[in-house]
């Protein structure tokens, strides 16, 4: 029995998880990783991911919930028809279970992974799979919402191959 008390003991020492410690292993964790992640605030941490500016949120209130998010302001789409948008929003979120794709109330484009955190949850790896599900996740949209003008341009029979095959902003889709 005394046997049995030291292991799990042990184990119940390593599955505390210590609010304080979260962010601070973040930040190493992508410091390792060659982002150069910086602590903004008393909850983010904000680094670059292939020229994307990403955040991640941690509140030590609520020490079982740890956020990323990418957002693009709606600027970067100003060619793209808004439909065009919220169709690629909806086919992202289908398929990429783990995130969320959305048009937020200022226009922008929110990306985010979300997880809870359970005794004993690495960290530092959870972290980075959930950097690497957020920029899989912003490709996925991208990749979306090119498929989408591209089949809406043939459709209305404008199969040209320019860059420019963005909908005009006055039609919309179905």
């Amino acid at each position: 029995m005394a046997l049995f008390d030291k292991f799990t003991k042990k184990n119940s020492e390593a599955a505390t998880l210590a609010p304080s410690s979260v962010l601070p292993t973040i930040l190493e964790a992508l410091s390792k990783e060659g982002y150069r992640p910086e602590r903004d605030n008393e909850i983010r941490i904000v680094y670059k991911n292939e020229g994307i500016f990403c955040c991640f949120y941690y509140r030590e209130d609520d020490p079982e919930f740890l956020l990323v998010r990418a957002t693009f302001e709606r600027a970067a789409f100003d060619d793209v028809h808004e439909a065009f948008l919220y169709k690629a929003c909806a086919k992202t979120d289908f398929d990429q279970k783990v995130s969320k794709a959305y048009v937020d109330e200022e226009g922008d484009i929110v990306f985010s992974v979300e997880a809870f955190i359970m005794p004993g949850t690495p960290i530092d790896r959870l972290a980075l799979r959930m950097s690497d599900a957020l920029a899989s996740t912003v490709a996925f949209y991208h990749r979306a919402l090119k498929q989408l003008v591209e089949e809406y341009n043939k459709e209305n029979g404008d199969d040209s191959e320019t860059n420019n095959s963005i909908a005009p902003t006055t039609t919309l889709p179905n």
